[in-house]
């Protein structure tokens, strides 16, 4: 009997565990649901006013860097370093002054210099319109801290707006420029890969052409110099039967003494031939 109760006990017991592992298990994932459907109505309206302009803002200024710097088959479109810089300092200067010029933003105060809790803001339609949305969002909330915070006013004015601005700037749109820009390398090495295929092509076509010419030119200067060989062969010959013709008209001309009938003389001038 004391081993049945025994089993008993331990069987209770695990039972007892499973139902305590199941109520932390519902009661941690409870609370975890609860955390993140609270945290999503609470960055909610900055998502939207926040976020959204920010991504927004950085897929137009990058995509206008690489607008301006899109590389081209053309040498002159390879490198676009001065368009670069001209574009970013014009995007800066339309930030600052269409955010920042001029730009107040002042607090109210009493009579005797105390504060009201009351702002003087650019753009109020701006402010009036995150604030709407905010309220709205928190004051149906499940949550009393976020029906508190309803009621509490949060700035967002045309310097907010130009700070967004300056994070698409400075971090959103050059990340997007560089993402769209991450095969820059490979075009740029094509494109010379084929500007030098063409000249080099160009230049084997003109000394191919060279060539061509050259070779006409040996082949001209060989023909003449063999007309000239031939013509000089033929005036050697002509001069060879002239020579051999004379030789003939001295050796049987009459009055040409023989070498038998000379008379003998004292010099060489003495010759009747001469």
């Amino acid at each position: 009997m004391a081993t049945g109760r025994g089993r008993e006990g331990v069987v209770m017991s695990t039972q007892n565990d499973h139902a305590e592992n199941f109520l932390l298990f519902v009661i941690i994932g409870g609370l975890a649901v609860a955390g993140v459907f609270y945290g999503l109505i609470l960055f909610w309206p900055y998502f939207i006013f926040y976020v959204l302009p920010l991504v927004t803002g950085s897929l137009v200024v990058g995509f206008v860097l690489w607008m301006m710097t899109e590389i081209g088959e053309d040498k002159s479109d390879l490198v676009h370093y001065r368009s670069l810089v001209v574009s970013y300092a014009v995007l800066i200067f339309l930030v600052m002054v269409v955010f920042f010029s001029g730009s107040v933003r002042s607090v109210v105060v009493d009579k005797k210099g105390n504060l009201t809790g009351q702002y003087y803001l650019d753009w109020p339609e701006a402010n009036k319109i995150f604030n709407e949305e905010r309220s709205n969002l928190y004051k149906d909330a499940p949550f009393e801290s976020l029906r508190k915070k309803a009621n509490e006013g949060v700035i967002y004015d045309r310097q907010e707006m130009g700070w967004i601005a300056l994070w698409c700037l400075f971090l959103g749109g050059p990340l997007f420029y560089w993402w769209l820009s991450r095969n820059d390398k490979e075009k740029i090495s094509s494109y010379i890969e084929k500007i030098v295929e063409e000249r080099t092509g160009y230049k084997r076509k003109r000394l191919d052409e060279k060539e061509e010419k050259l070779d006409v030119i040996i082949a001209n200067s060989v023909a003449d110099l063999k007309t000239k060989v031939a013509n000089l062969e033929k005036d050697r010959t002509t001069l060879l039967a002239e020579n051999r013709e004379l030789k003939a008209r001295l050796e049987f001309s009459v009055d040409i003494p023989r070498p038998s009938e000379a008379k003998k003389s004292s010099g060489v001038l003495d010759s009747d031939i001469l």
